[in-house]
């Protein structure tokens, strides 16, 4: 919508300007801010994917040697019959003004005697192969919130990104380009009233 082209319009536009820039800069400082977030999460996301695997690695290793001892039948059967109680909990946390999911676990870890059945009846390697896997799932629920917090931040990115790059192509030019128009309507209109006062000083003079 084309403005009037008065002092009023101009002063408002200069104000929106003024905003719109103040508005491009904090949008540019929050991404810098996220994206320096962001590279710490993935360098994160990169150890956290090692530690899962050595201790995929390691759980693997102990259930071999469960079965070597025990037999594979009794194996499985120790792991149909545990049960005991293992709480994980979805809670919301703010990462640089950004909401993710993260999850929180509780007793992953559990002693021997935890896990409903007699350590004593199913031996310690079978009991070490438990733990272990367990700590798998442990790192592998810690991994998971750390990659949601990646695909959270980087969607902030990209949001605030765009808000910049509207600002800076659309919004900020447009605003700037309607500055100037005014400033030159009235500068335009200053002339003729000037040389409308010279003429009519020059009509006056000739008059007398």
């Amino acid at each position: 919508m084309r403005r009037p082209r008065t002092r009023m319009a101009l002063l408002a536009a200069r104000g929106q300007l003024d905003m719109a820039r103040l508005g491009e800069a904090l949008l540019e400082q929050k991404r810098e801010a996220l994206l320096r977030e962001l590279y710490r999460e993935v360098r994160l996301v990169f150890t956290a994917h090692e530690e899962v695997e050595a201790a995929a690695a390691a759980a693997r290793i102990a259930l071999e040697a469960a079965r070597v001892r025990l037999g594979a039948e009794t194996v499985s059967a120790a792991a149909s019959a545990a049960h005991g109680g293992l709480s994980v909990d979805l809670v919301s946390v703010t990462v640089m003004g950004v909401p993710v999911p993260a999850i929180e676990s509780h007793g992953l870890v559990r002693a021997p005697g935890e896990r409903g059945r007699a350590p004593e009846a199913s031996g310690p390697a079978l009991e070490l192969a438990a733990e272990r896997f367990e700590e798998e799932l442990t790192l592998a629920l810690r991994l998971a919130s750390m990659e949601s917090r990646v695909r959270r931040l980087a969607r902030e990115i990209r949001r605030t990104s765009s808000r910049v790059n509207a600002l800076r192509t659309r919004v900020i030019p447009e605003l700037d380009g309607e500055v100037r128009a005014i400033e030159f309507a009235l500068e335009q209109r200053e002339r003729e009233d000037r040389h409308r006062r010279k003429s009519f000083k020059r009509l006056r003079a000739g008059a007398g």
